[in-house]
């Protein structure tokens, strides 16, 4: 059995609405402990959050870490308000941390009272704790660069000592921060900018826009949406045939404009699933002057295709900090697959990079903008299962 104590960064800030976001960040911490939490083995103490667990592994221990909203969580021993239970729990966190042979290591001891009701003061606590361990471990006192370093947190009830954070990504628990919908491609950028504004707190709805002539095998963009379930819990992903609409597009639209167009066509039909779901806004993977249809004149030629706003978390971010977060979140290996992305559908070899708004509009007042999208098929996933599939 493990304890883990939960410290969060951006809760505490919230005010008199900071116990929504807890509820929600709860409620999260809970869906990926899953049958790992005993039972009542969750609660929580002046902004704080603990869990008593079965078994704590590897891989629950670094989901738990890419869970938004977690500044930093600890495996914590716990004992009773006492003082000399508190340093011989001390003595026997730093024991298991770092094995019984630490003699003249560098250490510190830092307290935190919460609980005011408690005898000594935190000064007193730091010396008491800390005097303990430097005569009965033998270790040698270094306060600003110990290689141990040993924790106390008195609680209403009870202590918990620890000698090791291990850090989370912060931000804000998902579902805190409305709904949006992601343009989601199958590539490296758009899964990292879906769960960067899950990091946000926005529980994201994800679209995938492909052709059917060139694309009927799915796999990989649900292999992707389920791993990024993982971390959002619920999920829906909606994908969307745009064969029809590339037909009149190729027919009608001179190539170098073509990508323009598809990409309009392509926030259309994505501000109809956000109308659906009532979400507030879009997001893409853009980052700027990435690839051709991401030069500030295209953004701005390809953004007004919808009223709502689109948000694109990694607008400022280079290739290597997206492959870096795709990798540590699990999605990279899947991106790099083998998948016909729609915008590379014949489209010219050196599309246009300077759109304009005035040739965008005489361009699409020759072709059909609506009716024409065929919402093939809805998946829904819940913490990395597939639960329901459906096609219209």
């Amino acid at each position: 059995m493990a304890k883990i104590l939960f410290h969060f960064g951006e809760l505490s800030l919230k005010g008199k609405n900071r116990h929504t976001f807890e509820d929600r960040m709860a409620r999260n911490i809970r869906r990926v402990l899953g049958d790992q939490l005993k039972p009542n083995g969750f609660y929580r103490e002046h902004g704080r959050m603990l869990a008593d667990v079965h078994e704590l592994s590897d891989e629950l221990l670094r989901q738990l870490t890419l869970t938004p909203g977690i500044r930093n969580l600890s495996l914590v021993h716990e004992c009773e308000l006492d003082l000399e239970v508190m340093q011989r729990t001390a003595a026997e966190a730093v024991f298991a941390a770092y094995g019984e042979n630490v003699a003249g290591r560098p250490f510190r001891v830092s307290c935190r009272r919460s609980n005011k009701r408690f005898a000594l003061t935190t000064p007193e606590m730091n010396f008491e704790i800390g005097g303990y361990l430097k005569r009965h471990l033998n270790l040698s006192v270094n306060l600003d660069a110990p290689e141990i370093d040993v924790r106390v947190e008195v609680g209403a009830n009870a202590a918990y000592i620890y000698t090791r954070k291990i850090t989370g990504i912060g931000g804000l628990p998902i579902g805190s921060s409305g709904r949006g919908v992601v343009l989601f491609s199958g590539g490296i950028d758009s899964p990292v900018a879906a769960y960067s504004m899950m990091k946000r707190g926005m529980e994201v709805v994800l679209v995938h826009l492909y052709n059917s002539t060139i694309n009927r095998d799915f796999a990989k963009i649900r292999d992707l949406a389920r791993q990024l379930s993982l971390y959002q819990g619920r999920l829906t992903l909606h994908m969307i045939d745009l064969e029809e609409f590339q037909r009149h597009a190729i027919a009608k639209v001179d190539a170098e404009y073509r990508m323009i167009i598809y990409k309009r066509q392509m926030i259309r039909s994505a501000a109809a699933i956000a109308a659906d779901a009532g979400a507030q806004a879009l997001v893409t993977g853009d980052s700027l002057g990435q690839v051709a249809s991401q030069t500030l004149a295209n953004i701005h030629a390809i953004y007004d295709a919808s009223d709502l706003p689109l948000l694109s978390p990694l607008i400022a971010w280079d290739k290597e900090e997206i492959i870096a977060l795709a990798k540590r979140i699990g999605t990279y290996e899947i991106s790099i697959e083998e998948y016909c992305d729609i915008c590379s559908f014949l489209i010219a070899k050196h599309p246009e990079t300077h759109g304009k708004r005035d040739m965008v509009a005489e361009l699409e007042a020759d072709l059909p903008l609506t009716g024409l999208e065929r919402h093939m098929q809805t998946v829904r996933f819940n913490g990395g299962k597939e639960v329901v599939r459906k096609s219209v």
